[in-house]
């Protein structure tokens, strides 16, 4: 593929790794109903009418696998991508240390998408309070 078509193919604009995430969207999806280890949370965003689902699936403490589902614009769905890439292998305390700042760097989101990376934050905040409450 031409640097063209890669244009053509991308006609907003995104910066390339919202564009990949958005388009191969990987560790989209649910688990099965009744896996083991899943604690699963959401956040949203009513004035961008954003969602973001996200759902862990946690091994003594250190997140085994993940999965989200987004409902938004492309860099919404490259968020959720990459969180549920990242959190792969980490433990629960550490995914607080994933910020909107970290998200907005890490995938290049300019500043009038800035709330697709507040919309990430949150919902690893929300799923990290869910453990807590569920785990104790």
């Amino acid at each position: 593929m031409t640097a063209r078509d890669s244009d053509l193919d991308n006609p907003y604009g995104y910066a390339p790794e919202i564009w990949r995430l958005f388009r191969t969207a990987p560790n989209a999806g649910a688990f099965p109903p009744g896996t083991d280890g899943v604690v699963a949370a959401e956040a949203g965003t009513p004035a961008a009418r954003s969602v973001l689902r996200l759902e862990l699936r946690v091994d003594a403490g250190m997140v085994a696998d993940a999965r989200f589902r987004a409902y938004g614009c492309p860099a919404s769905i490259a968020v959720g991508a990459y969180i549920a890439g990242w959190v792969r292998g980490r433990s629960m305390a550490e995914l607080s240390t994933l910020k909107a700042g970290d998200l907005r760097e890490a995938l290049e989101i300019p500043e009038d998408r800035a709330h697709c990376a507040l919309l990430g934050e949150d919902a690893l905040r929300a799923v990290l309070a869910r453990y807590s409450r569920e785990s104790t």
